[in-house]
């Protein structure tokens, strides 16, 4: 690694334009969900208190939402990140994912049931995110999963969370999705008033599975 960091940046900047097309698409299909359902929770859990159980069921019914903030996706060979802007509703979504120097190097649009991502200049387009995601980069990660877990809400009844005693807000979740094991830890929450109902939701999310590691910071949640 260089000292010098002017250089370490122009060598990190020259290096993130080179190989950004394989590592937005990580990202990407580590993000985006193929539709919006809201997946049953149950009225009982071990572990859970009534405060618990209200707030994810409020949660899993909120499916207008809005981020932006930071994303760095990290590896044993590297460590890449931009800028990330997340608008979800519930059939239409837009993705865009910048460099430092504000340059849009990804777009997502989805509307209805197509979706159509723009990279490099060049623009593909299916009905099926899964399946448009695959025909470019052979690797499979909680695309539908990530939309729940973003707010520390379950995706199925397979999930299992740990619990803060003090806030009764999720710590940890662990999950098996996609043949894979994921561990998704909450660091840090905001809250959000939303008419008389008060929302907390994470702004520092770290996810793991096996090599992978994925840190999302979101500065602004837009509900």
């Amino acid at each position: 690694m260089l000292n010098n960091k002017f250089y370490s940046y122009l060598y990190f900047s020259s290096r993130y334009l080179a190989n950004k097309f394989n590592f937005l698409f990580l990202v990407l299909i580590t993000l985006l969900s193929a539709c919006t359902t809201t997946q049953p929770i149950n009225d009982i859990k071990p572990g859970y208190t009534s405060d618990i159980l209200k707030r994810e069921k409020t949660l899993a019914q909120l499916t207008t939402w809005q981020v932006k903030g930071k994303i760095a996706f990290i590896n044993s060979v590297e460590r890449k990140s931009a800028s990330l802007f997340w608008n979800k509703s519930n059939t239409n979504q837009q993705l865009n994912l910048t460099t430092y120097l504000g340059i849009n190097v990804l777009k997502l649009t989805s509307v209805d049931s197509m979706h159509t991502i723009e990279v490099d200049g060049e623009s593909y387009q299916d009905e099926n995110l899964d399946s448009l995601i695959e025909s470019l980069i052979d690797m499979r990660f909680p695309t539908e999963a990530l939309s729940y877990w973003i707010k520390a809400i379950p995706y199925n009844n397979n999930d299992s969370f740990t619990f803060s005693p003090e806030s009764q807000l999720p710590k940890t979740l662990t999950s098996q999705y996609n043949g894979y094991h994921w561990l998704i830890q909450y660091s840090s929450y905001q809250t959000i008033q939303k008419g008389d109902i008060t929302i907390t939701l994470p702004n520092k999310i770290k996810i793991t599975s096996a090599d992978l590691t994925i840190n999302i910071a979101i500065n602004d949640w837009t509900i």
